[in-house]
């Protein structure tokens, strides 16, 4: 075949309306390594022109780019399009190819394509293509090509393949897998031993054993809903001591989250590790991978697994990841969804959406922060990450190799009898746990607040006494005291936490660190950023670095400075500050930013930010005359979803930031759920929306098209189930499943509408007008603490004293 024809046959299916001499351009770069780009800029649009027409042969650039040939590459640029498009493809090249198939056309058009250049340039190839290779046939011992192993697929068993295995394969790709060595164990050893070890805050220069300091927590397997993320009120179980086994056990999909510094990065290493060490018994892979690291990719999620591969065996290939994909019985641990910055969440969505559809036998593990809702991860079980009970938070602290063994047994002991208790939730977080034994050792102490436990701790870490070295204190590269230090690097935190950045290159790192430094008095100025770097690693050991990046330890640290920094503001830009906070809302709901910059400032944040939101909004309900009350649900509460039944629970919708945090200071104790309320029957008026249980796998309509026939479903995809409304299965479902039983229901309650039509609910109005219906009683709370917040304001401002007495 010439590449006149192989190109115009390609193009009838994959074109889409592009120029011939860029289709032609396209197909080059898609077969040549990096290094063979460089040839094809070379050539100008009109040669590309020629070459597709035919009016010019590809003997030149063929013999140029013959030593740059990379088959694996094509065959990803085509298995890229979506089945239909495969299929068509197969049927364009059927006579050219015989037995094709959307599972080898990548790798065959790859071969066809390899031919035509390697003959155009009249080379000899430089290796054996895929498909071709030389092998024995199953029990005989002869040697025959590859291709004949197509045609036997689907006619014939292979039932023999050395004296090892006596095993029926339909699949060549399977009797690839067995004749072959697993080409993931590099792979497997690289990241085990990497991950092995573990530098933490106490072990920050020689990194310890990884079980010498975890303690596996429970998990949960169905957490606390948010924002009408469905969830079973019944059947909540408790995982101990996970494994891989486990957890898929119970969903092939899981979404772990949990608070900062639980555990999340040291469990997924766990998971990895145990399911490493079994993998040539249980025959899963597992893939550990750091979502911080998600760039966007024109490739998809698979050149994502590919490069966190490649770190540890670089001559892996693209092709490699996309066999091992298809062959399923693969785990991908995701390390940090809430990592990834928001600008790319939407590209990663999609990308991890596209990946399941096309690689549906494997397992999928995501941990994340808790964030505002994860409807969108639809096939995906919520599970949550437990604190450490007592008896793990003392097991934690026993297996630490702690300098000071007289603290540590003091601390053990105080721990035991008081700590875990008067402060849970410092004790039950491993990070702040090891925070805690460090500050316990310094100052006999834990402080109650969280950000003089963060001041406490930085203390500690800025006067940490070198073990090595008695009570030497190491000075700073910076040579800036403790305090100077602190000034500046909170104006760093506040920079790049504002940015969403929480990790860095030397150059990423200076950029901000010189805007701060030109903020600063001139004696500042002169210090090189990279001081800075080495004294938050060296020597505060705040961040750490791997490879040519730096990370915070944990981004709670980023989050205490930048409190730090907003503290420290000049009162008219507080309310820039606020601003900032309300328009934020995609930020997980367990940062603890503002509350740290609340308990260090309460009256400078009542007086520039309470007060300002609270007249805006209590002059907008005021405005709206009669309707004041009911401008208010509008604004703070537009709809409020009511459930019955075993089914699900759920919450409002997104409550704005800052009332949601005054809401939760002023003395109001009001906790209305909306399902616990009697309410009159016009309630019934509105549309009621029936949850269900469902099979996962056959939420997505696309399903149904790899099942035609219902009886050849396997039974492994019916094992997972989600509560969902009924009103969002796919028509296919009925027909394939018939009607699910009704879990319950939930009724969205919406404001407007009962504004807009007050006749037809006049019962649910009345009720919700009575002086004691939970949200009036709220809002008269709201209007009553802003009054006295506005008189308190303004007899500060009128004083002359100092004091306020």
């Amino acid at each position: 075949m010439t590449f006149k024809e192989f190109a115009e046959k390609l193009s009838a299916c994959l074109s889409g309306g592009a120029s011939t001499d860029k289709f032609a351009r396209t197909l080059f770069e898609s077969i040549v390594t990096d290094d063979g780009l460089d040839i094809i800029d070379g050539y100008q649009p009109s040669s590309f022109k020629s070459f597709y027409n035919g009016h010019s042969t590809i003997t030149g650039i063929a013999k140029k780019i013959n030593a740059y040939l990379e088959p694996e590459n094509f065959s990803c640029y085509i298995l890229d399009f979506k089945e239909p498009t495969l299929e068509n493809l197969c049927n364009e090249f059927r006579k050219d190819l015989p037995g094709i198939s959307t599972e080898d056309i990548g790798d065959r058009l790859a071969e066809l394509f390899v031919n035509i250049i390697t003959e155009a340039a009249g080379a000899k190839k430089k290796s054996t293509p895929k498909g071709t290779s030389k092998g024995n046939q199953a029990g005989t011992g002869k040697s025959t090509d590859l291709s004949e192993l197509y045609a036997l697929k689907d006619e014939t068993y292979i039932t023999e393949i050395k004296d090892d295995f006596v095993e029926i394969y339909r699949d060549y790709r399977n009797f690839k897998s067995l004749i072959s060595p697993n080409p993931f164990k590099k792979y497997l050893i690289g990241a085990s031993s990497y991950y092995s070890t573990k530098k933490t805050l106490l072990y920050a220069e020689n990194p310890h054993p990884f079980y010498e300091l975890y303690v596996c927590n429970d998990i949960n397997t169905r957490s606390t809903p948010k924002n009408g993320f469905l969830v079973y009120k019944k059947d909540q179980e408790t995982i101990q001591d996970a494994t891989v086994e486990k957890l898929t056990n119970k969903s092939n999909y899981i979404i772990i989250q949990g608070t900062g510094g639980i555990g999340k990065t040291m469990l997924l290493t766990h998971l990895f590790l145990s399911s490493s060490k079994a993998a040539s018994k249980t025959n899963v892979t597992p893939f550990l991978l750091q979502l911080k690291d998600y760039k966007e990719r024109p490739n998809g999620f698979i050149h994502f697994i590919a490069d966190a591969v490649k770190e540890y065996d670089p001559q892996m290939s693209v092709q490699n990841v996309v066999n091992k994909m298809r062959s399923g019985k693969n785990i991908l641990l995701l390390d940090g969804l809430d990592e990834i910055p928001s600008s790319l969440r939407e590209n990663f969505d999609n990308s991890l959406e596209a990946f399941i559809k096309a690689y549906p036998d494997n397992s999928i593990i995501i941990t994340s922060r808790p964030v505002y809702s994860f409807v969108s991860y639809s096939k995906f079980s919520l599970f949550e990450i437990q604190p450490l009970s007592k008896q793990q938070s003392i097991e934690l602290i026993q297996k630490l190799d702690f300098w000071d063994i007289e603290s540590k047994n003091k601390f053990l002991n105080a721990l035991n009898r008081h700590l875990y208790v008067s402060h849970r939730e410092f004790a039950s977080n491993p990070l702040l746990l090891t925070i805690m034994l460090m500050t316990y050792s310094s100052f006999g102490e834990i402080p109650s607040k969280m950000h003089v436990f963060y001041a406490k701790a930085y203390e500690t870490m800025a006067r940490l006494h070198d073990a090595t070295k008695g009570s030497y204190k190491r000075p700073l590269h910076t040579g800036l005291t403790p305090e100077e230090f602190s000034k500046l690097f909170s104006q760093f935190c506040a920079r790049t936490y504002m940015a969403e950045i929480l990790e860095f290159n030397i150059l990423q790192f200076s950029s901000y660190m010189d805007k701060v430094l030109k903020s600063a008095s001139d004696r500042y100025r002169s210090i090189p950023p990279r001081d800075f770097l080495l004294d938050l690693t060296d020597n505060l050991c705040i961040m750490y670095k791997e490879g040519e990046v730096y990370y915070f330890i944990h981004r709670s640290f980023q989050e205490y400075f930048a409190a730090v920094y907003f503290a420290s503001e000049y009162d008219d830009k507080l309310k820039r500050v606020g601003d900032f906070f309300e328009k934020s809302q995609s930020r997980s709901y367990t940062d603890k930013t503002f509350d740290m910059l609340y308990d260090m400032i309460p009256e400078k944040v009542e007086r520039f930010i309470f007060l300002p939101y609270l007249e805006n909004l209590i002059e907008t309900c005021k405005n709206a005359g009669n309707d004041e009350y009911w401008e208010f649900l509008t604004q703070i509460y537009p709809y409020l979803y009511i459930t019955e039944g075993n089914a699900a629970e759920t919450f409002e919708g997104d409550i704005p930031f800052m009332y949601s945090f005054i809401d939760s200071v002023i003395p109001y104790d009001g906790n209305f759920e909306p399902e616990d309320y009697k309410w009159p029957p016009e309630i019934n008026l509105f549309p009621r929306r029936y949850v269900v249980e469902a099979h996962s796998y056959f939420l997505d309509p696309s399903a149904f098209n790899e099942y035609p026939d219902p009886e050849l479903i396997p039974d492994a995809l019916l094992e997972t189930i989600d509560a969902v409304y009924e009103d969002e299965l796919p028509s296919k479902y009925f027909d394939y499943f018939g009607h699910p039983e009704h879990l319950g229901t939930t009724i969205e309650l919406d404001i407007y509408e009962l504004r807009k039509h007050p006749q037809r609910y006049s019962s649910i109005i009345q009720n919700m007008e009575r002086p004691d219906f939970p949200l009036r009683c709220e809002y008269n709370d709201i209007k009553e603490y802003y009054k006295e917040l506005k008189e308190k304001v303004q007899r500060k401002t009128a004083s002359d004293n100092i004091f306020d007495d």
